[in-house]
C-alpha cells in the first residue's frame, strides 16, 4: 500500500492495456525568484571564503618564482649598492667591490692592526677608552681620567644590557666600491660628540600642601560669630584677626579678674591697717585671717590671668596690678583686638565678651566656613590658612628602582597641562610598599614663591640618578642591538683619501641613557668620529648576510 496521502498520489488514466499515468498539471512556480537568490548568494560566500587562501597562494607561488630564478640567495651586496653593469672587472659577489680590491678576501689590503680583545671594564671589544689611538680619528684623542669615571658613575648607576664577549661582529668590515654607491644607498651619517646628558627615574606624582604649614582654625571658646574679618583667597600675615566670636566665657573671666582685683584691694588694705596696729591691741588670729584673704585674691587673680591666655587673650599681672579699675576694666573690654582693628570700629559699642581667631602664620585662607550670627562650637573648623611658599611632591617610584633613590636627588616635575618645569629635592623614602600598586612612596619639596602651584595638581615627575655635563652622545638610530651586542658603523678616517677603500667599520659599543633621539654612550666611541645614522639597514643587512653565510 502506498505510504504517501492520497493528494501527494499522481493520478492515473487506466486503458485496456496498461494504467498511464495521466496529463500532470503544472503549478505557477511562486518561489523560484527566491530560490534563484539564495543560490546566488551561496556562490558568492563561497568565493569570499577562498579569497584568502587564494591571495596566499599566490604569494607562494610568487616566493617559488622568484627562488627558481635567482637560485634561492640573498640579494647580493653589490645589487643593494647600486652596482652599475660589469666593465669587464671581475666583482666579488660576496661583497659588492672589485675582486682585487675586497678587502675581505684579501685581508693584507688593509690589515686590522692589533687587536686588544674584550675589556671586562667597559664591557665592549676593542675598547677605545683603553686604546684611542684605534679610533677612526686622524689624531690620538685625549682621554682623560674624568671619562673613565663618567663610564663607571654609567655602568653602576643601573642594570645596563651587556654584549656577548664572545661577538664577532666587531671585526667586520662593510666595503664599498665608491664614494657614489654609498650616496646611491641613501646613507647618511652623524658626528659623535659631547653634550650633557640626564639619567632619570620616571614616575607620576601630585602636588600637594606641606602638611606642617596648614593650619585649621577654631575659635577657643564657644558663643556666636559676631564679625568675620577675612574670605577665601585672602593673603593673612600672622597675628590678623580673621573673626570675632561674642563668647559668653570670655565675659566671664574677665569679670571674675574684674572681681578679684577689687577683692585684693580690699583685702590688701585690711591686712596693711591692721600690720599698722599694736601686736597687743588686737588678736594674732585676726591679722592672719588678713594676710590669707589677701594671698587667697592674688590666686584668684593669677587664676583669672592664665584663664584668659589659655583662651589666647594674653595679659600680665603688671597689667592689671596697682592700676585704677576703670583704666583695668576699659583695657580687659578691648582684650585681644589689635589696634588696627579698633581703627575701623567704635570700642563704645563693642561688647566685652568678644575673643578674636587669629592666624597663627602667614599664608592663604583656602576654607571659610563661618557666617556672622552662626552659633559654634569649639570643635568647629571655622578657616584652613596654607602657606603655600613651599609645596609638597608625592611620587610613587617602582618597587624596582627605589633601591637606587636617596635623600637630596634632584626631582624635575612637569604638571600635567602646564610647559612648566619644576624642580626639588628628594626629603623622605617610604618604609613600605604599597599591597596594590607595588610602588614605594617618595616625597619631595617644591618652592613655590610665586604662587602659582595648585594642591593636588597631577603630573610627570623624573627623579635624577646622575647628571653628566660632558658625556659622549650619539644618534639613538646609530646604535643598533644585533641579538648579541650593540654595534655602530664608523667610518674609516681615511675615507676621503685619493685611493683609499671606502670602507665602515662595526665597532662594539656599550650605550648607557637616552635623552630624545640622542643616547650616551658609555665605551666603544670617541668624539670626532662619523658614524652611520640613517640608512644604516643595508649594513645591517650585510652583517646578516654574513652570519647565515653569503647567498
Amino acid at each position: 500500500m502506498n505510504s504517501l496521502p492520497s493528494k501527494l498520489q499522481e493520478p492515473v488514466v487506466r486503458s485496456a492495456g496498461a494504467d498511464v499515468p495521466a496529463p500532470r498539471t503544472e503549478v505557477p512556480a511562486v518561489v523560484a525568484p527566491a530560490r534563484q537568490t539564495g543560490v546566488f548568494r551561496g556562490i558568492a560566500m563561497v568565493i569570499l571564503r577562498g579569497i584568502p587562501t587564494l591571495i596566499v597562494l599566490g604569494i607562494l607561488g610568487g616566493l617559488a618564482w622568484w627562488g627558481q630564478h635567482h637560485g634561492w640567495t640573498l640579494p647580493a651586496f653589490s645589487e643593494l649598492t647600486g652596482r652599475v653593469e660589469d666593465d669587464g672587472v671581475l666583482w666579488c659577489d660576496a661583497h659588492g667591490v672589485p675582486e682585487s680590491d675586497c678587502i675581505s678576501c684579501n685581508a693584507d689590503l688593509m690589515p686590522k692592526g692589533e687587536l686588544h680583545g674584550w675589556c671586562v671594564e667597559h664591557g665592549v671589544h676593542e675598547c677605545v677608552l683603553h686604546n684611542p689611538q684605534t679610533a677612526q680619528l686622524k689624531e690620538t684623542a685625549d682621554i682623560g681620567p674624568a671619562d673613565f669615571d663618567r663610564a663607571a658613575r654609567a655602568i653602576s648607576s643601573r642594570p645596563r644590557i651587556e654584549n656577548d664577549p664572545a661577538c664577532k661582529m666587531h671585526l667586520r668590515r662593510i666595503q664599498f666600491p665608491s664614494i657614489e654607491a654609498v650616496d646611491r644607498a641613501g646613507i647618511d651619517i652623524s658626528l659623535v660628540d659631547r653634550g650633557p646628558i640626564v639619567e632619570t627615574i620616571k614616575t607620576t606624582g601630585e602636588i600637594v600642601y606641606d602638611p606642617t604649614r596648614v593650619a585649621h582654625l577654631s575659635s577657643r571658646a564657644s558663643g556666636t560669630i559676631w564679625r568675620v574679618q577675612k574670605n577665601v583667597g585672602d593673603l593673612v600675615m600672622q597675628g590678623d584677626v580673621l573673626a570675632l566670636v561674642d563668647a559668653s566665657e570670655v565675659g566671664r573671666l574677665k569679670s571674675q579678674l574684674s572681681k578679684a582685683l577689687v577683692q585684693l584691694d580690699l583685702d590688701s588694705r585690711v591686712a596693711a591697717r591692721l600690720e599698722r596696729l599694736d601686736a597687743g591691741v588686737i588678736a594674732g588670729k585676726r591679722l592672719e585671717e588678713a594676710r590669707s584673704a589677701r594671698a587667697e585674691s592674688s590666686v584668684a587673680i593669677h587664676n583669672a590671668i592664665e584663664a584668659l591666655s589659655s583662651l589666647g587673650l594674653l595679659i600680665n599681672a603688671d597689667q592689671v596690678l596697682d592700676r585704677p579699675m576703670e583704666e583695668v576694666r576699659a583695657e580687659l573690654k578691648l582684650l585681644g583686638l589689635p589696634p588696627a582693628l579698633l581703627a575701623s570700629m567704635d570700642p563704645s559699642r563693642l561688647s566685652a565678651n568678644l575673643i578674636p581667631v587669629v592666624s597663627p602664620r602667614e599664608g592663604v585662607v583656602v576654607m571659610r566656613d563661618a557666617v556672622a550670627g552662626e552659633v559654634i562650637e569649639t570643635s568647629k573648623p571655622l578657616f584652613t590658612i596654607v602657606d603655600t611658599s613651599r609645596m609638597w611632591l608625592r611620587l610613587n617610584v617602582r618597587m624596582e628602582e627605589a633601591e637606587r633613590l636617596s635623600i637630596g636627588q634632584k626631582i624635575i616635575f612637569r604638571p600635567d597641562g602646564s610647559a612648566r618645569e619644576l624642580t626639588g629635592k628628594v626629603t623622605w623614602l617610604g618604609t613600605d610598599v604599597d599591597d596594590r600598586t607595588r610602588t614605594v612612596g617618595v616625597r619631595g619639596e617644591i618652592p613655590n614663591s610665586d604662587g602659582n602651584l595648585r594642591n593636588e595638581t597631577w603630573g610627570a615627575g623624573e627623579i635624577v640618578l646622575r647628571e653628566e655635563s660632558n658625556a659622549i652622545i650619539a644618534p639613538r638610530d646609530a646604535i643598533h642591538w644585533e641579538g648579541c651586542c650593540h654595534v655602530a658603523f664608523v667610518r674609516d678616517k681615511d675615507y676621503f683619501e685619493k685611493g683609499s677603500w671606502k670602507v665602515f667599520h662595526t665597532r662594539s659599543v656599550r650605550p648607557g641613557a637616552t635623552a630624545g633621539d640622542k643616547v650616551e654612550v658609555i665605551a666603544g666611541l670617541l668624539p670626532g668620529e662619523i658614524i652611520v645614522s640613517k640608512g644604516s639597514g643595508i649594513l645591517r643587512a650585510e652583517l646578516l648576510k654574513g652570519n647565515l653565510g653569503a647567498g
